[in-house]
C-alpha cells in the first residue's frame, strides 16, 4: 500500500509563490533540498492542478530582461 505525502501549508505556499519562476521539476527540487523528502515532478504537478492552478501552454521564455518602467529621480 502506497503511503501519500501530506503536504503542509509552507509547502502548498512555496509552490504557488514560485510557480511563475520554476518549472514543476525545478520546484520539486527546490522542495527536496528545502524538506529532505523525496518529493517528484509528478507530485508537484499532481498538488497544483488540485489548487486549480494552470500553467501557460508551450515553453517558457528564456533569459528575458526585466525593465524597470519606474524612474526615481528625486532620490
Amino acid at each position: 500500500m502506497a503511503s501519500y505525502k501530506k503536504w503542509t501549508d509552507a509547502e502548498l505556499q512555496y509552490i504557488r509563490s514560485n510557480l511563475a519562476i520554476f518549472s514543476d521539476e525545478e520546484l520539486a527540487a527546490k522542495l527536496c533540498e528545502m524538506t529532505g523528502e523525496n518529493i517528484t515532478y509528478g507530485m508537484v504537478r499532481r498538488q497544483r492542478r488540485k489548487l486549480g492552478i494552470a500553467k501557460a501552454r508551450g515553453r517558457r521564455k528564456k533569459n528575458v530582461i526585466v525593465i524597470n518602467t519606474e524612474s526615481n529621480t528625486n532620490v
